[in-house]
């Protein structure tokens, strides 16, 4: 039946078993937590597989946050799914004014054959929030990342983020703010996925060691959902975070 969630109905879960409707189709949705529905290391979607939870990442006291952490094997989860050339990924951030550089939920494994460098978020030296989108160059047999800044992100505040990815690059939205940046990859750049996690990336380190990130909730969808279906997926994410924590916006 599924795991059982904030719905109308106490038994329902996100793939409408019982004839609940979450408000949007669930069609290709690979993974989904909301971590104070579910706990860690679990999937809202009945059929697919788990998670890996990676070291010890815990839920923050009082809040609907998953402190996650940056370095090596710490804290993390492991989606056992590749990024994908259409996907849709939600996460909702919480980057608790705190712009040291770090994966958020990322892919990158680095820029060589045996250590692809995938897609994701991921805030730079600079403490700007950016998308990376890895590709192969088949012209000189070199691996790389595309690079867009989503300008204006408010650091202060929680906000649900929304990337998707094509064959040709990829997307990042502020559904809380409205903020949209887009990358396109060239002629001869092929996207190069590696395997997902969610509080850091394929990487041991990328950034800062001692940083962390906290995570209320994240799905994954193996299709580019349209500007209409993500208004629908956050109105649900928020409704269900609300449920709980009422003063909590974004």
């Amino acid at each position: 039946m599924g795991i059982t969630l904030y719905t109308s109905n106490a038994l329902s879960s996100i793939s409408e078993p019982d004839g609940y409707s979450p408000g949007f189709d669930t069609t290709s949705l690979r993974r989904a937590e909301i971590f104070t529905y579910t706990g860690i290391g679990q999937n809202l979607m009945p059929g697919e597989t788990f998670p890996t939870v990676v070291g010890t990442p815990s839920i923050i006291d009082g809040t609907p946050y998953v402190l996650f952490s940056n370095n090596a094997s710490e804290a993390n989860i492991n989606l056992g799914i590749q990024d994908g050339s259409n996907q849709t990924w939600f996460v909702l951030f919480d980057p608790n004014s705190d712009n040291a550089s770090r994966l958020v939920m990322s892919s990158y494994g680095g820029t060589s054959a045996s250590a692809l460098p995938g897609a994701g978020i991921m805030i730079n030296g600079s403490g700007a929030l950016q998308l990376g989108v890895g590709y192969h160059n088949t012209s000189n047999d070199t691996y790389s990342v595309a690079l867009l800044t989503l300008a204006g992100f408010d650091f202060s505040k929680p906000a649900l983020l929304c990337v998707t990815l094509t064959a040709n690059g990829g997307t990042i939205t502020n559904l809380t703010s409205g903020a949209s940046a887009s990358v396109s990859l060239s002629a001869g750049q092929v996207r190069a996925p590696n395997t997902l996690r969610v509080g850091k990336g394929a990487v041991a380190l990328f950034g800062s060691s001692t940083a962390k990130n906290r995570i209320a909730a994240y799905l994954v969808f193996d299709r580019v959902l349209s500007s209409s279906e993500m208004a629908l997926v956050r109105s649900y994410i928020l409704r269900c975070i609300q449920a709980k924590f009422p003063a909590l916006i974004f």
